[in-house]
């Protein structure tokens, strides 16, 4: 039996992973701004906490009607898969949060697409990828 090595991966190889893949527009000490996929997306690490943050805003929390928040929050039980819907700061976002130590390349990528996807699906499926949890 062959052993698979995962490798977590750490601020820099995010970094380097983030300008491979999408187009950067602003950086700091751990965070990022970055185009990708025709959307703005912020990324934080933060290795004191372990968490990896991906976000993207979708409108203003003033603009989110009562049927559209209800929707998000059945989304977030059964739509969305490793990305959410949040709202932080009067905006409502599309997230992914993960442990850095147990995120893979193939993972953080995953999340990039969900938090994508799910943002551009706000206003008709809600769902961030083409899985429904517990359908067939």
């Amino acid at each position: 039996m062959i052993a698979t090595i995962k490798t977590a991966l750490n601020t820099q190889s995010i970094s380097e992973l983030i300008e491979e893949v999408s187009t950067l527009l602003e950086t700091g000490a751990g965070c990022w701004k970055v185009e990708y996929k025709k959307r703005v997306l912020f990324l934080v690490v933060d290795e004191i906490h372990d968490r990896v943050r991906i976000m993207t805003p979708i409108l203003k929390e003033e603009d989110l009607d009562e049927d559209d928040l209800w929707e998000v929050m059945e989304a977030n039980f059964d739509r969305s898969l490793d990305a959410r819907y949040a709202i932080g700061d009067e905006v409502l976002w599309s997230l992914f949060l993960h442990p850095l130590t147990d995120l893979s390349r193939p993972l953080f990528l995953d999340g990039l697409d969900q938090v994508v996807t799910l943002a551009n699906n706000f206003g008709g499926s809600y769902c961030s990828s083409d899985i429904i949890f517990g359908s067939d």
